[in-house]
């Protein structure tokens, strides 16, 4: 695998080994992007076909014995043309031997805890994550002997002091959900290392267009690659990257359990991969100038974007993310419960959407822990937290929405009885 390297124009050329005649070995990511995964040859399609079959026929089986032992794929659990275009992309844009496509973000992160993992290892996650990660592990991996410790920050001494000797895997998002917090990749990536352990980022929300987890010491990177490698809010599907080793190790628990990721999906999120440089460098942009208008509002208690300045911390984002810190923010009301949730009455042009990444800007309370069975007291899915995706509108008019939507608020309305929480259920200063 290539390093990484720069040009003199300032623009990354990321890493990893382009396709022979594809393009320049020296490409910006804003050409990659736009070329990654495509088929060579003097004559091509210039948009990937989309071949909607479960299933190859051979005129006898000789034939099917023969292409069989090239590796091809004979039946949709082996990988069919559009979903292996999909890995090459990935895996050429975050610099990465090899990759595997599956049908969502979820499926990805199972499949690599379970194909990596035993009973009687540990894991270690990164406080702050997706909920939905954190009941993946305490309500399933412990069910077949595997611990688990939530580290109490997201830094190298909390994560080490987490660790135990049992520890054979680090989980950690580039950016969190929804704690909007920057992981320190090569600092952890170095106490993980030094234990024997491997480090797993979920790169979801920077994309490799902002940075690039294997780069800096990551094992393996993830996506919820309808997001923002998609892009449009009209697909699902998860990928994961790194060595061939364990990318094979992966895709042969993938053909086992079964997590397909269907052709359509998968041209859909290359698709969106085209424009995918141009669009977060905007939306990135947009995001900063919303972040700073909501810190300078005195309707908003406080604002979480990677962007910001970190006092504990101020030289992580020019190294992590020197291009853009993304576009994801999360801002809580003074106003409390009440406030957010009349906040969102009240915008006129950003909807209300339980999910993120699209060319739409959106917003929405972050994701809670579920009810945990029967009989269980419902919680309230709301919080005096906002999550906003921004898209790629004007800024100027999204900061207007904003503005009127918050200066309608009850600006006497009290806080919450305990302050806010955070989305996995902690308190904000812990995600």
């Amino acid at each position: 695998m290539k390093g990484t390297s720069d040009r003199p124009d300032g623009q990354d050329t990321g890493n990893g080994q382009p396709d022979e005649g594809s393009f320049a070995p020296d490409a910006s990511f804003r050409t990659r992007a736009v070329h990654a995964g495509r088929a060579g040859g003097p004559v091509r399609p210039v948009s990937v076909p989309i071949v909607q079959t479960t299933a190859y026929a051979y005129a006898d089986a000789g034939i099917a014995e023969a292409v069989a032992m090239t590796g091809q794929p004979m039946y949709a659990r082996d990988g069919m043309p559009n979903v292996l275009a999909l890995e090459g992309a990935v895996a050429e844009l975050e610099g990465a031997a090899d990759a595997h496509a599956v049908a969502s973000g979820m499926a990805a992160i199972s499949l690599t805890l379970l194909a990596l993992l035993s009973a009687g290892d540990h894991v270690v996650l990164n406080a702050g994550g997706y909920q939905d990660t954190v009941s993946l592990l305490h309500e399933h991996l412990t069910r077949f002997g595997i611990d688990v410790t939530i580290a109490a920050s997201n830094d190298p001494d909390a994560v080490a002091a987490a660790m135990t000797p049992a520890t054979r895997l680090v989980l950690a998002e580039t950016i969190s959900n929804p704690g909007m917090v920057l992981t320190d990749v090569p600092g952890i990536a170095t106490v993980v290392h030094r234990a024997g352990a491997r480090l797993v980022v979920d790169n979801t929300f920077a994309t490799p267009a902002l940075c690039r987890p294997l780069g800096h010491g990551a094992d393996l990177v993830i996506h919820s690659a309808g997001k923002f490698l998609g892009g449009h809010h009209d697909a699902t599907g998860g990928v994961v990257a790194g060595p061939a080793p364990l990318i094979d190790a992966i895709r042969r628990a993938g053909f086992l359990f079964g997590p397909i990721l269907s052709p359509l999906d998968a041209w859909l999120i290359l698709r969106g991969i085209r424009t995918l440089a141009p669009r977060i460098t905007w939306m990135s942009a947009s995001a900063a100038r919303i972040a700073g208008a909501l810190a300078d509002h005195p309707a908003v208690r406080a604002v979480r974007y990677p962007g910001l300045p970190d006092p504990d911390r101020p030289s992580l984002a020019g190294a992590m993310l020197p291009r853009g810190a993304g576009a994801l923010l999360a801002f809580d009301l003074a106003g409390g419960t009440e406030a957010a949730v009349a906040f969102t009455r009240h915008l006129r042009t950003i909807p209300y959407v339980a999910s993120v990444g699209g060319t739409e800007t959106t917003v929405s309370f972050p994701p809670q822990p579920p009810t945990q069975g029967p009989g269980e007291i419902v919680r309230d899915h709301r919080c005096a937290t906002l999550r906003m995706s921004v898209g790629l509108e004007d800024p100027a008019d999204l900061i207007a929405d904003i503005a009127q939507a918050l200066d309608r608020l009850d600006p006497l309305a009290p806080s919450t009885r305990h302050g806010p929480t955070a989305a996995n259920g902690r308190p904000h200063e812990t995600s």
